[in-house]
């Protein structure tokens, strides 16, 4: 069995509401998803949920403290001078004839960065896939600079293959 959490932003908290009733439901269980898939804001929650694979409530509590205290302020910069300085540099670009390159991006999201730093234990996860708590984690995302897909994956080194073959 897996789970594919995909996209959408703060839809990604829904998503959040239906793993607490799983983990209540189930609160004395070892992680019941042994392959994760996530997109976007799904492969956020897909990494912290994998992270703590061997303490799944404990998954679940992180996500739930993430989403319950969310501001926009940590994924995007949006004080005065940044939005200034990029509208600036997108007019530069536009009337610089192709000169300047625009930015990649309208907003500055070092803040994101710096929450995913801050959230995702990152030794944790490769104790999770090691240890067998988890099978695999695969994400995906979009590049900003030439909207190409790119997936991640990680997964247990045995070769067992799970899925029906299709």
């Amino acid at each position: 069995m897996g789970l594919v959490l995909p996209g959408g932003g703060a839809r990604a908290a829904y998503q959040v509401g239906v793993l607490r009733a799983i983990a209540d439901w189930l609160p004395d269980s070892p992680h019941p998803f042994p392959v994760i898939v996530g997109t976007s804001a799904g492969a956020v929650a897909a990494t912290v949920l994998a992270a703590e694979a061997a303490r799944w409530p404990a998954g679940v509590d992180a996500l739930e403290e993430v989403w319950g205290n969310f501001r926009v302020d940590q994924v995007f910069r949006t004080d005065t001078p940044v939005i200034l300085r990029a509208g600036l540099h997108w007019a530069a670009a536009l009337f610089s004839g192709g000169l300047r390159r625009p930015l990649l991006a309208l907003l500055d999201n070092t803040p994101l960065r710096e929450l995913l730093a801050a959230r995702i234990h990152w030794p944790s996860l490769g104790r999770s896939l090691r240890g067998g708590a988890l099978r695999a984690l695969a994400l995906c995302a979009t590049g900003y600079d030439n909207g190409t897909s790119v997936a991640f994956l990680d997964g247990a080194s045995d070769g067992e293959y799970y899925g029906d073959g299709a």
